[in-house]
Formats: structure tokens, sequence, C-alpha cells
């Protein structure tokens, strides 16, 4: 970036997000109709939503990516045609496991195998719509699940059982219950399990099948302990990302060994949420420079760039070669409205 548009940037104090938006010559609305006009614009007339309609690999999970963040902006930036939503909501029940849960894509699994980081979002998209009969049942049934280490895991045989268990995994299904007020079996046991996992430095961890960063396993997990209230942790990980800001405002962790790679908009994305989360808004220079970054690399047709799926660079894992454009886009419209819900924007012409 050029350092004049830092100081233009910097000169912005304490700035709205509305301001930080305005330097792009656009405004919140805009940015986000776009976005979701290609949601609705990768819709397959199965109802799922899709990067490449020919590769499915992760169609359950990116149609769950992009509801929920339809459901996060459709009160304030109602672009989206009611037809596409309901689409996409009875591709996923016609896609749900006996138990409610969904498995990320098409790799052919048991009746009771399933994503439980997958259902979990479709437990809290189902939530923002205000679906609670659908939501409550799947979200007992994920209540039950917990281990008695405190952890939720994976129930998915294409999963390495080592890596079942990641943090992200008991961070997303203590949302999906908090979500509804539901409280977990044992909380302390899932607290307890999360400090665990956190290490020294304030992250929690580093896996490849969970995109390669720390910010995708970081993410939950501070959102979760922040909503519990659990401030230190919640600063420890802050911390941590915020030592890993790059010098033109983004962030990237890369791993040398994998074929293809996710990219820095989905990690960007990634740690500002984080950020967002432990209630640093658009006032905070981290946060105001990444987001200009971010802002400044939407697409034409709406989207962000999210590279691909960073699988192994062996035979082994090849069908997992697929892009993450609409992970990444809806990561970056989750974190617009938690910043904008920061400032109190939701509700104002944004």
């Amino acid at each position: 970036m050029a350092s004049q548009e830092w100081t233009d940037i910097d000169r912005l104090g304490t700035s709205t997000l509305s301001q930080v938006a305005r330097t792009q010559g656009r405004t919140i609305r805009e940015t986000v109709g776009a976005a979701l006009l290609f949601f609705q614009a990768r819709q397959t007339p199965a109802g799922s939503i899709v990067d490449d309609r020919d590769i499915l690999i992760f169609q359950e999970w990116d149609s769950v990516n992009a509801l929920k963040a339809i459901s996060l902006w459709k009160d304030t930036v109602g672009v989206v045609e009611r037809r596409t939503l309901d689409q996409v909501l009875d591709f996923l029940r016609g896609r749900q496991k006996p138990s409610g849960m969904l498995s990320w894509g098409v790799l052919d699994t048991a009746p009771d195998e399933y994503c439980t980081e997958t259902s979990s979002e479709y437990v809290a998209a189902l939530t923002l719509l205000g679906l609670d009969d659908e939501a409550l049942p799947k979200a007992l049934f994920l209540r039950e699940q917990q281990l008695p280490n405190g952890a939720w895991a994976e129930v998915h045989s294409h999963i390495p059982k080592a890596f079942q268990t990641e943090s992200s995994v008991t961070g997303f299904a203590l949302l999906a219950l908090l979500g509804l007020d539901l409280d977990p079996k044992d909380l302390d046991g899932a607290l307890e399990f999360l400090d665990q996992a956190r290490r020294p430095e304030g992250h929690f961890g580093l896996n490849w099948y969970y995109y390669s960063t720390y910010y995708y396993l970081i993410r939950p997990a501070v959102a979760a302990l922040a909503q519990l209230g659990h401030h230190s942790a919640v600063a420890h990980a802050c911390e941590f990302v915020l030592s890993q800001q790059r010098a033109d405002g983004s962030w990237y962790t890369e791993v040398d060994g994998f074929g293809e790679y996710s990219s820095p908009e989905q990690h960007t994305a990634l740690a500002l949420e984080t950020l967002a989360y432990a209630g640093m808004d658009a006032g905070h220079l981290a946060v105001r420079r990444g987001l200009l970054w971010l802002l400044a690399r939407q697409r034409p047709d709406g989207s962000w760039d999210g590279g691909s799926y960073p699988y192994p660079d062996t035979g082994t894992y090849r069908s997992f070669r697929a892009t993450q454009h609409i992970f990444t886009t809806a990561q970056v419209l989750a974190v617009l409205h938690r910043l904008a819900a920061l400032e109190g924007l939701l509700d104002t012409h944004i």
C-alpha cells in the first residue's frame, strides 16, 4: 500500500466502519450487497451454493457459510431473493443425516457420520433466520455429543483421528449452543479443553486439514471464549494475532509442501473476525489497516479470492482440490457484520 494511503487512513483516527469503506469509493451496503449477489449467482439448480458446479467436495460447507452470511445481513441489506434462500434451505434439509447433522460435501459417509463444524454453523444460520424449531433439535443433539474431556469431535471417517478434536470444533459447537441460550453439558470441561489447547504464544495451533492457518482454529475458539466472559484467554489470543499482522495490513500463514494454498484474503478475514469478537472495532489501528487492505481486494463479481483448499501435494488428497471463494467471502461478510454491530450501525443506512 502506498504511504499516502496509509496517511489517509491513519488520519481517520477513531473512524467508523463506514468511513473506512468509503476510502474505497463504496458504502458498506454496496460492498455487502455485491457479495450477497455473488452468492445468489453461484447457486446451482439443486439449490447448493458452490464455487464450481463440477467440484462439489465442499458443497454443504460452502452452502452453509453462504446461508449464514445471507442470514446475518438479510434485514439490513435485503438484496437476495427469497427464492435463493428457500432453495439453499431445501438443499441442506435434503442432505441432513438421520440425526439432523450435515457432512461437508459429496464424499461417501455412513449415516451416523457428520461434520460437527458444518452442522454447528448450520444450527447458527437457522437460529439467525428465526427457525428455532429446526435449530433446537440439532443443537440438543450436538449438546449430547460432548466428550468426557470437554471437547467436541468431528464424527467423520475422512478426517484423520488425530485431527478430529481441534479447538475450532469445540468453538463452533459452543457457539451453536450459545446462540440458542443452551448451556453445554460440561462448560468447565469445555473451557479447560480450550485452555489446554491454547499454546504459550496465544494461538491454538496450526493444522493443514483446517485451512493450514492459525486463524481458522483461533477464530471460533476466541468467539466462544469472549461470549463466555473469559477475557484473559481472549486477550492472550489477540496479542498473538496482532503480532502477526504484516506491514501491508494483511495476515497470512503459509506452510511448505502443499499443492495449492488458501489466500491472504481468507487469512486476513479470519484474523479480523478474531479481533472483532474480542471487541476491537474499526477504530483500532490494526483492524482499520487490515480492513482497508481487505476491502480493496473485493473482486468485480462481489467476491474475495479464497485461494484453494491446502491439500498436501500427494495423490491421496487430490480429490480435495477446490477453491475457497465462497467460504472466504462469507468470512468477510461476517467480520463486516461484527464490526457494524460493535459500532451500532446495523439499524442505520450504512
